[in-house]
């Protein structure tokens, strides 16, 4: 299934579904050791994680992205339901106000459908966001698959 994107009122919606079990994409997005895998815009070489997962934990994810160099994504999780839901912040810089990004997973028979809302999107990062998460959920399901052929 290809990414779904849907922005309304500087909230952008990007729904996919996985042919993994609800246990095994939420792992992917709280194990630092997955997350470098596959976080990251379509240029990102290289991914540095840290996460913390539980309510109140940080998590950094600092990616080197081909011809820009490093960019990191920062931030503590506000919500924390394994493995139904996540949801963390970004703090606020000189180029928006402080977003919120929350991840719902639901089992759909063998698989699992991925709902992320990122909330208070300025006009300006519109197309940088959904062009980053929709290489992101791209890479999730590469990694997943390139899991598939080894194991």
């Amino acid at each position: 299934m290809t990414v779904k994107t849907n922005f309304s009122d500087n909230t952008l919606t990007i729904t996919k579904e996985f042919s993994q079990p609800i246990e095994a994409v939420f792992d992917a997005w709280i194990d630092a050791a997955k997350t470098t895998h596959w976080w990251g815009c379509a240029n990102t070489t290289r991914v540095a994680s840290t996460v913390e997962p539980r309510v109140e934990g940080t998590y950094r994810h600092t990616m080197s992205i081909e011809g820009v160099g490093d960019h990191t994504i920062e931030g503590t999780l506000v919500d924390y339901d394994p493995p139904n839901k996540l949801a963390y912040t970004i703090p606020a810089n000189d180029f928006a106000p402080e977003m919120l990004v929350s991840v719902r997973f639901e089992q759909t028979g063998k698989g699992t459908r991925v709902i992320l809302k990122q909330s208070e999107i300025g006009g300006g990062l519109k197309d940088v966001v959904a062009v980053g998460w929709t290489a992101s959920f791209e890479r999730l399901e590469a990694y997943f698959e390139g899991q598939r052929r080894v194991a």
